[in-house]
């Protein structure tokens, strides 16, 4: 058992090596990207939800 676990941190360790790992600005652009497009998405639903409840409210 306990060469299994050996084995199996053995080889994540392998695998990780192989791993290209992004750049600190790839990472900080990547960021940057993705809080964006949160806002963004965040923005049109808060959007649609104001307009459903002004619609809703309008019906009854």
């Amino acid at each position: 058992m306990i060469a299994r676990i050996k084995n199996y941190f053995s080889d994540v360790s392998k695998e990780m090596r192989k791993v290209s790992w992004p750049t600190r600005e790839q990472l900080r652009e990547s960021t940057v990207v993705v809080t964006v497009s949160c806002l963004i998405i965040s923005a049109f639903v808060w959007l649609v939800d104001l307009a459903m409840s002004f619609i809703m409210q309008q019906l009854y």
